[in-house]
């Protein structure tokens, strides 16, 4: 029974324009023969500003629920939009190893 309106919220895509960057790090996420590579790397800064990122991780695997497990387990201070950009990324990049197709990470 619900005992009030609840609101109906229409899907939107954010602009990347719009797009805040993670303030603690970013992925490269690539295929090879093996499988799926995800490097995560922390923001390197100067001046406030992120200009190059440190390798931290590196998560290998063929399944996108298993890497986006693996990641939140070990990457637990990520922003949720980050997370979830992952996940669709790395569905993408698991299609695409499954179908032996290449694979280009999309951005924001």
């Amino acid at each position: 029974m619900v005992d009030k309106e609840v609101p109906l919220v229409k899907a939107k895509k954010t602009m990347e324009k719009d797009v805040v960057l993670d303030p603690e790090g970013f992925f490269v996420i690539e295929l090879d023969a093996k499988g799926i590579r995800t490097e995560y790397y922390s923001n390197v800064y100067k001046n406030k500003r992120i200009v190059s990122g440190r390798l931290e991780k590196v998560f290998v695997g063929t399944e996108a629920d298993a890497l986006s497990d693996s990641i939140a387990l070990h990457v637990p201070c990520l922003r949720p939009e980050h997370y979830l950009y992952l996940g669709r990324e790395l569905q993408k990049a698991q299609f695409a190893f499954e179908q032996k197709k290449r694979y280009v990470q999309g951005g924001c």
